[in-house]
């Protein structure tokens, strides 16, 4: 869940807030498994088994009837269209692109789950309620899924934070050459 907050993080970078982009990178899952949990504790479940790799998403029938909605780019869609209106109505100048800029860490949540999930667990339901369609992916902790996720996404922030350095060495230099 940590990288889906930091993907959202650095897709939005210098565009919105990282206290919007985190969050909105997690969501999906936040949505889903947080009900659910607080069901089961409701339901005198006090501590559920931690998935592995025996896990069937029917272990948590309550979590999936959410997440199917939350992990659906039918709810991207309708977020945005919710954004764009909301953004319009308060005279943005560009309320198309920063809908889009506000849904983007959710819309790459789901883009990464697709293949990140088998069909036994959690399958990605990408076009809930329209089609059923869902891929057989691997498991996100597959050691050849997860290791180069983890090295894509810090290649992505280092080249984040040394472009941001290098603009500021010219931004100094520039302020230094007009004084």
């Amino acid at each position: 869940m940590f990288s889906h907050w930091l993907w959202g993080m650095a897709l939005t970078r210098k565009k919105i807030s990282w206290k919007i982009s985190g969050p909105m990178g997690v969501l999906p899952d936040l949505l889903a498994f947080v009900p659910a949990s607080i069901n089961r504790m409701l339901n005198g479940e006090i501590r559920a088994e931690r998935p592995d790799e025996n896990s069937v998403t029917s272990d948590m029938p309550f979590a999936w009837e959410i997440y199917q909605w939350t992990h659906s780019l039918t709810i991207v869609a309708f977020l945005y269209c919710c954004a764009y209106y909301f953004l319009k109505s308060r005279g943005h100048e560009r309320p198309a692109y920063m809908a889009w800029i506000f849904v983007l860490p959710w819309f790459f949540h789901i883009l990464i789950d697709i293949p990140g999930h088998t069909i036994q667990f959690f399958p990605t339901p990408f076009l809930h309620p329209f089609s059923d369609l869902m891929f057989d992916g691997v498991r996100w902790s597959t050691w050849w899924f997860f290791f180069p996720q983890v090295i894509a996404l810090a290649g992505v922030w280092y080249l984040l934070l040394k472009r941001e350095k290098d603009q500021s060495i010219v931004e100094m230099a520039d302020t230094a050459a007009l004084a």
